[in-house]
């Protein structure tokens, strides 16, 4: 019988078991985006963008997430679960995202921010004028987002009937807040650090960069 690498039952128990590789919506990007370069900060040890997109840069300061990078048996499943034949372009970066940890300003086209904290803040000066924002709102970011002026929000993330879609329809009934009893600043999205509870709510959001 043979043994699963840990490192690679570490990432299944993360995201296979849990349902939660969200490989279908970053293949639909790929379909619908020119997208070459990704920059995942709070990554832990989520991979599976380097099974769609060519270069993807992986940055968390978690200690299991280092010592999986650290593994070539990680690289190596990577390259089996590549959807083409081209090889994976992967770093990883041990490095609070909140402090420079060494890539060029403007030199990313997607920038993914899940469960991370408010990764459109810190890390916007990575994104290419022009370059997309995948941002859910459990921290509170697609909040963020959408109350910064260099960001107009470009489609949402809907998930039913067990697939991913992407919707560019009626953008201007999102981000409508259920209660008006609260301001909703980023001050305030800065305080509580959770997402506000909206009239409708998808799965995720794209936002592009447009300064």
């Amino acid at each position: 019988m043979t043994t699963l690498n840990t490192s690679i039952s570490l990432y299944n128990r993360y995201f296979v078991d849990n349902h939660y590789e969200r490989l279908e919506l970053f293949q639909l990007l790929a379909e619908k985006y020119p997208i070459v370069r990704v920059l995942y900060p709070g990554s832990f040890v989520h991979v599976t963008p380097s099974f769609v997109f060519p270069m993807t840069v992986y940055v968390d300061n978690d200690k299991q997430a280092k010592k999986f990078f650290a593994d070539p048996a990680v690289y190596d499943f990577i390259a089996s679960r590549k959807l083409d034949d081209q090889p994976a372009s992967v770093t990883f970066h041990a490095a609070d995202y909140s402090a420079d940890f060494g890539e060029a300003d403007k030199s990313f086209d997607l920038l993914i921010s899940q469960y991370a904290g408010f990764v459109s803040q810190h890390c916007k000066r990575y994104l290419k004028i022009g370059g997309l924002l995948l941002a859910n709102n459990s921290h509170g970011d697609a909040s963020l987002a959408s109350l910064d002026s260099d960001f107009t929000l470009a489609s949402v993330v809907t998930h039913r009937d067990g697939k991913f879609r992407l919707s560019e329809n009626d953008l201007d009934s999102y981000f409508i807040p259920r209660s008006d009893k609260i301001a909703i600043t980023k001050e305030y999205i800065g305080q509580i650090r959770r997402g506000v509870a909206y009239t409708k709510s998808p799965q995720a959001y794209i936002f592009r960069r447009m300064a």
